[in-house]
C-alpha cells in the first residue's frame, strides 16, 4: 500500500541493437526514460540527441488511414446494447498476439477497397446535392413552357430572367409603360420575390437595364437545356438512379464490417510501433553508442537485467541503483490492496506524490467512504447502489479502471446503507425503521458528531505531517508544524467544551495553558526559515493567523449533516406527495407509483453526486493541505492503452 520502488539505471548499448532492444523492452513494459538533452548535462556535451527515423511520418500516414477505415465502418458494427457489451467486454490480446494478427492482415487492400468504394459514394452524394441544389433552382420557373435553349437563343429581341421583390413589382410595371417593345411576364412568386421573365428589343435593351438596376432586378440565368418541367423530371429521374446506386454501394461498405476489428488491430499495431520508435528520441547517442537513462520498479530489477542480457549479450554496460528518494523526475506507480485501490483515481485527479511523499490513497479512502455514505445516508438508495455495482463486478467483462469505478461506488453504496440503518432511513421512510440518530429532531447531536469527525480527520492529517518528519529524521519539524498545533487546537476545543460537558475546572485550566504554549510554540517557530529576526517574527505571527483557518475547515464538516438531512427530506417530501396521491384512486396509484420511482430515482443521482463532490472537496480542501503537495510524474508504460481491445501485458 505505497509507492512503488523505483531503480534507476543508466545504459549504455550499441546503435545497431537500438531496434532490437526497443521492441524487447516494450514487451518488458515495466520502463520508463528520462528525456536526455545535450544542453541539460555537460558530461552530455559531446553526444548528439538521437534523430526519430523518417518510418515516423510513414506510420502517422498509415495511422491516418486506420482512423479514417475506423470511422467508415463503425456505423456499421452490429450494436449488441449495453448490457451485452458489458458483459462481453474488450477482447483481450498480447501485444505479440496484436502484432501477429496485424502483420497478417493485408491493410493497404482492404484499405484501398474501402476507399474505392468511399469515393464513388461520396461523388454521387455531392451529384446529387448539386441535382437538389439546381432544382431548387428551377422549381420557381415551372410554369416557364419554353425551351430554355429557345428562350436565350433570339437574335432580334433579348429575353431576360430574374427576380425582384414583391413590393417593387408594380413599380415596375408603371416604369416599364413607355417601352413599347418590351414583354414582361410574372411566371411565380416565392418568400416575397416575383420571378419574371422580360423580353425586349436591342434599341429598348439599354433603358431597360437602367429600370431594372433602379428597381433592384437580380438576373438569373436559368440552368437548363429543355423546357424546365423536362429538367425537372430528368433530374427526378437521376435522384432516384443515385439512390438506387447509392444503396447498392452502402451495401457493399457494409458487407465489409467485418473488416473493422482488423482495422482496429492494425490501428493499435502502428500505435504501439510508434511508441516503441518515438521511444529513442529520449536517448543520446555517439557513432555507435547509445546512452540511455530511466527507471524500473525495483521489484522487476532482476528481469530487467535478464532481458538485457538476452537481447544484447554482454554487448553494454548497466549502472542501476535505487532511485533518489529526494528527485523529482521518479515516476509514479500506486500499488494498493483491493479496497483502497478503487481510491488511487481521487488521488491522480488531484495530483500524484512525488516520491518523497507518501501514497495518501489508503488513507484517505476510508474517510471517503465513511464520508461519502454518511451525506447519502438511505438504507434504499445504498442497497440499490451496492446491488448494481456487485452485480456489475460479477458479470461484466470490466477494463482495470472501470472496475476500480465500480468498486468506487460499490463502496459507496455499503456505507450509504450503514448510515441508513443508523438514521433508520429507506427511501425516505417508506418503511418503518429503528433510528439511533433522529434526522428531524437531533440535528444537535449531527452537528456534534460531524465537527468530532471533522476534528479526526484534520487530526489524522497533521499525523500523517508528523509521520513524515520522523520519517525523515526531522522529529523537531514534527513539533514545530504538529505538535504546537495540536497543542493550541486541542485547548481550545477542551477550553470552549469545558463547562457544557460539565468538566473538572482543572481540565479548563490546562487546556487554557497548552493553547497558550501552543500558540507561543508557533509564533516562534513559524518563521524559522525567514533569514533575518524581523522575518521569523512576521512568518510566526502569520503562521498563528492560520488558526482562523481551522474555525473554516471545521465549520466546512457540517455538510456532512448537512446533505444528509437535504437528501432525507427531500425523500420525505416525495412520500407525501405519493401518500396523497394514493388516495386519488387507480389513476392516482399510477401516478403515484410514477412519480415515486421517478423522484426517489433523481434525488438519488443528486444524493451521490453531491456526496461524491463534497467528499473530494473534505479530502483535496480540508485533508491534503496538512500534509500533501503531490505533483508526481505517472510512469509511462511502453505498451499503449488502447480503447478498443484489452492489450495485457504477459509479465503480469
Amino acid at each position: 500500500m505505497a509507492i512503488v520502488d523505483m531503480s534507476k539505471f543508466h545504459l549504455m548499448s550499441f546503435g545497431y541493437d537500438r531496434d532490437l532492444l526497443l521492441r524487447d523492452l516494450q514487451r518488458f513494459d515495466y520502463v520508463h526514460f528520462d528525456d536526455l538533452q545535450v544542453e541539460d548535462d555537460e558530461a552530455y556535451a559531446a553526444l548528439n540527441e538521437v534523430e526519430v527515423p523518417e518510418s515516423i511520418t510513414e506510420i502517422n500516414e498509415e495511422l491516418a488511414k486506420a482512423n479514417w477505415a475506423i470511422d467508415i465502418l463503425s456505423p456499421y458494427k452490429v450494436k449488441l446494447g449495453m448490457i451485452t457489451e458489458m458483459k462481453l467486454g474488450q477482447k483481450s490480446l498480447t501485444l505479440d498476439q496484436l502484432n501477429n494478427r496485424a502483420q497478417e492482415f493485408d491493410f493497404d487492400h482492404s484499405f484501398e477497397e474501402l476507399k474505392e468504394l468511399s469515393d464513388q459514394k461520396t461523388a454521387l452524394l455531392q451529384e446529387k446535392t448539386n441535382l437538389e441544389s439546381q432544382l431548387d433552382e428551377l422549381s420557381p420557373w415551372t410554369k416557364l413552357s419554353l425551351p430554355v435553349n429557345d428562350l436565350y437563343g433570339f437574335n432580334s429581341v433579348k429575353a431576360m430572367t430574374g427576380s425582384i421583390a414583391d413590393k417593387y413589382v408594380a413599380n415596375l410595371e408603371k416604369d416599364l409603360i413607355d417601352l413599347k417593345e418590351t414583354y414582361l411576364e410574372k411566371v411565380d412568386s416565392v418568400d416575397g420575390n416575383s420571378y419574371v421573365l422580360l423580353i425586349t428589343t436591342n434599341e429598348e435593351y439599354d433603358e431597360l437595364a437602367e429600370i431594372l438596376r433602379k428597381n433592384a432586378f437580380t438576373q438569373i440565368r436559368i440552368n437548363a437545356k429543355n423546357s424546365v418541367k423536362d429538367e425537372i423530371s430528368d433530374n427526378a429521374m437521376r435522384q432516384e438512379k443515385i439512390d438506387s446506386e447509392l444503396k447498392v454501394l452502402e451495401d457493399k461498405i457494409e458487407s465489409r464490417a467485418y473488416l473493422l476489428e482488423n482495422f482496429e488491430i492494425y490501428h493499435d499495431y502502428l500505435d504501439n510501433k510508434k511508441t516503441q520508435i518515438a521511444a529513442s528520441e529520449n536517448f543520446l547517442s555517439t557513432s555507435k553508442v547509445d546512452i540511455i537513462e530511466g527507471y524500473v520498479p525495483t521489484k522487476k530489477e532482476e528481469e530487467f537485467k535478464n532481458l538485457l542480457t538476452k537481447v544484447l549479450g554482454e554487448d553494454y554496460y548497466l549502472e542501476i541503483n535505487p532511485a533518489d528518494r529526494d528527485d523529482a523526475n521518479v515516476p509514479i506507480i500506486l500499488e494498493n490492496n483491493a479496497f483502497a485501490e478503487a481510491y488511487e483515481n481521487t488521488t491522480a485527479m488531484y495530483s500524484l506524490p512525488k516520491y518523497n511523499e507518501i501514497d495518501p490513497t489508503p488513507l484517505l479512502a476510508p474517510f471517503y467512504a465513511f464520508f461519502s455514505g454518511m451525506m447519502v445516508g438511505d438504507l434504499g438508495y445504498g442497497l440499490l447502489l451496492f446491488i448494481i455495482t456487485f452485480i456489475g463486478l460479477k458479470v461484466f467483462n470490466l477494463k482495470k479502471s472501470q472496475r476500480n469505478f465500480f468498486k468506487f461506488l460499490m463502496y459507496m453504496g455499503f456505507f450509504a446503507i450503514v448510515w441508513g440503518l443508523i438514521y433508520g432511513s429507506f427511501f425516505g421512510g417508506v418503511i418503518e425503521m429503528p433510528k439511533l440518530i433522529n434526522q428531524e429532531t437531533d440535528s444537535m447531536t449531527l452537528i456534534i458528531i460531524s465537527l468530532i469527525f471533522g476534528a479526526v480527520h484534520i487530526f489524522f492529517a497533521l499525523g500523517i505531517q508528523a509521520y513524515m518528519d520522523f520519517r525523515d529524521g526531522k522529529p523537531l519539524d514534527a513539533l514545530f508544524d504538529v505538535g504546537f498545533w495540536y497543542m493550541i487546537l486541542i485547548g481550545l476545543v477542551l477550553m470552549i467544551a469545558a463547562g457544557p460537558l460539565g468538566l473538572p475546572a482543572i481540565v479548563g485550566e490546562i487546556s487554557k495553558w497548552a493553547a497558550i504554549i501552543g500558540a507561543i510554540g508557533i509564533v516562534v517557530t513559524g518563521g524559522r526559515e525567514a533569514p533575518s529576526m524581523g522575518g521569523k517574527i512576521a512568518g510566526g505571527i502569520y503562521s498563528l493567523y492560520g488558526v482562523t483557518s481551522y474555525i473554516g475547515d471545521f465549520v466546512s464538516y457540517l455538510r456532512l449533516m448537512a446533505l444528509g438531512l437535504s437528501g432525507g427530506f427531500i425523500a420525505v417530501a416525495v412520500n407525501l406527495i405519493v401518500k396523497m396521491l394514493f388516495g386519488a384512486g387507480i389513476a392516482g396509484i399510477a401516478g403515484g407509483i410514477v412519480l415515486f420511482v421517478a423522484m426517489q430515482a433523481f434525488n438519488m443521482f443528486l444524493s451521490y453526486l453531491s456526496a461524491y463532490v463534497h467528499t473530494a472537496r473534505l479530502t483535496y480542501v480540508e485533508m491534503f493541505n496538512k500534509f500533501y503537495e503531490g505533483g508526481g510524474k505517472p510512469f509511462r508504460k511502453m505498451i499503449k492503452e488502447s480503447k478498443f481491445f484489452n492489450i495485457i501485458n504477459e509479465n503480469e
